[in-house]
């Protein structure tokens, strides 16, 4: 009795005494499991905080070189793909959060949201234009890193070309201080510059996590990114060089912009029309003669028949030339109000010095939700939805003739972010000057209005035409062919801009053979997907 009393006290013990040794190994785990999670929460973090601020402040473009390496550490310890995916979304998430945070202001202002609501929006284009670091970490979690580390630039050339993004960016846009390595953008437009960066990032990875082995295959990939940098920087100062000469040797084209600074508040109010519109007349008024004046996107608030022949002596300025050619920013419209046929454009104007219109462009790719209405012509239909109706998209470029066979390109708003636009004004009409007019007051007094400008630049670059972009508030700039901020004016002050503007016309390989670049990388990639898939269906 006594004997037995003592084993089960014994086995008691002994089962205490396991009942804490795994209370103890359970917590143990938990806390290496929480350090692990919370280090590659972290890296994520430090990846999307590098990736976002050379969009921010271009001195810092560095950063961008290094900004996937923390990425790729957290994929490699992400266990499962949903995890991994997930990783890849947060850091796209938190990118964009600090890269366009201005945009609560403009959603704000644009769509007249209290802030609360304004936040949400903003938080919910974000997370939907997250995705693109979540299909971009999906495919590297399933289909590995490659030979020579290359596959993950494979994979960010085709996610740059394809997805949509509601306010168009790429790596290559992080570089704008970096001249000598985005000049490739005559040859394969923006994607060159993200290839190259997201090779040596993977290179870079690999180089410092995988210390155990050889020297050579531990160093390789690193060896041939950097190969591929090189070639990317003899190109660009070769390039820099005979621009830089073409440019010397150009004829000139003197210009005018005129930036009114009218106040968003002020705007599109019928009291405060008419004051706005003496605002630019004043500014436009003592100027000397030259060749083209302009005037932001908006500046003239009213409503002009697509087909008037010739704007009122009321509206126009008064030039010391009769030469002058005269550009300006308007809404405009066909057909009768209120009746079928009836159409609004966002439109440029084109007349000489007495007024008489010479073109009109309309704006192309309208802006969701500010221009147009997704689906407006199946919410017309619903009760109570008095908004369903906005702006037309034009049929297609249009040029603007000046004599001297100068050939204006001009773009509305956001249109100078989109390659593909400004490659088709230049190869299908010979456009040898690109003019962008918009109306950046909805940015307020944030970053935006700048960022505006610095993804802009590369479009000079890629068609190697000047760029003059003439705003409401700021910031009007030149931008030459090689994609250098020649000048700026002041935020928020009425101002003119007077400059002279080189007119080139090379049509480089990027404007005549468009994206076979990006398109040739996204096949390959289509396969490398198809084969591993194929593979990973035989294993099951």
């Amino acid at each position: 009795m006594f004997s037995r009393a003592v084993r089960d006290s014994s086995l008691r013990n002994i089962f205490l005494s396991d009942s804490k040794v795994q209370k103890v190994a359970i917590e143990n785990f938990v806390y290496i499991l929480i350090i692990i999670m919370s280090s590659i929460i972290l890296a994520t973090l430090g990846a999307a905080i590098c990736l976002a601020t050379p969009f921010l402040s271009p001195a810092l473009f560095p950063l961008v070189w290094v900004a996937f390496v923390p990425l790729f550490w957290s994929l490699q310890r992400a266990q499962t793909l949903r995890r991994a995916v997930f990783l890849g979304w947060l850091m796209g998430l938190i990118a964009h959060v600090l890269g366009f945070h201005w945009l609560v202001y403009t959603i704000s202002a644009f769509g007249e949201f209290p802030l609360a609501a304004s936040v949400l929006v903003f938080l919910a284009y974000a997370a939907s234009q997250a995705i693109q670091m979540a299909i971009l970490a999906l495919l590297i979690y399933t289909c590995g890193f490659g030979p020579l580390q290359v596959f993950p630039a494979l994979f960010w050339v085709s996610l740059e070309f394809l997805f949509p993004l509601l306010f168009p960016w790429h790596i290559a846009n992080s570089q704008v201080s970096f001249l000598w390595v985005i000049q490739s953008a005559d040859l394969v437009g923006p994607y060159g510059v993200g290839f190259v960066v997201m090779w040596s990032n993977a290179a870079i990875y690999h180089a410092v996590a995988y210390r155990d082995e050889t020297a050579v295959k531990r160093f390789l990939p690193l060896a041939y990114a950097a190969l591929a940098l090189l070639v990317s920087l003899v190109y660009g100062y070769q390039r820099l060089e005979v621009v830089g000469a073409d440019m010397a040797a150009a004829r000139k084209l003197s210009v005018a912009a005129v930036q009114g600074n009218v106040d968003i508040d002020m705007k599109w109010n019928p009291a405060l029309a008419q004051k706005n519109l003496e605002q630019h007349r004043s500014l436009s008024a003592d100027l000397p003669a030259f060749d083209l004046v302009i005037w932001p996107e908006s500046a003239v608030e009213a409503v002009i028949p697509d087909e008037l022949p010739a704007l009122p002596m009321d509206v126009m300025p008064t030039f010391k030339s009769d030469q002058t050619r005269f550009i300006f920013g308007s809404k405009s419209y066909t057909g009768q109000p209120g009746r079928k046929d009836f159409n609004a454009f966002n439109t440029a104007f084109f007349t000489d010095a007495n007024g008489k219109i010479l073109g009109r462009y309309h704006k192309q790719v309208l802006l969701a939700f500010g221009e147009y209405l997704p689906f407006a012509k199946i919410l017309s239909h619903l009760p109570a939805m008095p908004f369903a109706d906005g702006f037309t998209a034009g049929a297609g470029p249009v040029v603007f003739y000046l004599p001297r066979s100068v050939r204006i390109a001009p773009l509305i708003c956001y249109e100078d972010l989109m390659p593909e636009l400004t490659r088709q004004f230049v190869g299908e009409t010979r456009a040898n000057v690109l003019v962008n007019l918009t109306n950046d007051a909805w940015y307020g007094k944030t970053i935006g209005p700048w960022q505006h400008l610095w993804l802009a630049q590369s479009r000079a670059i890629e068609t190697r035409r000047s760029l003059l972009r003439v705003t409401n508030t700021g910031v009007t700039s030149l931008v030459n062919a090689k994609g250098e901020v020649v000048k700026t004016l002041p935020m928020f002050t009425p101002a003119v801009m007077q400059t002279e503007v080189e007119v080139l016309n090379e049509q480089t390989y990027y404007v005549r053979f468009g994206d076979w670049f990006a398109w040739g990388i996204t096949i390959a990639v289509l396969g490398i997907a198809l084969l591993h898939w194929k593979r990973t269906w035989k294993k099951n």
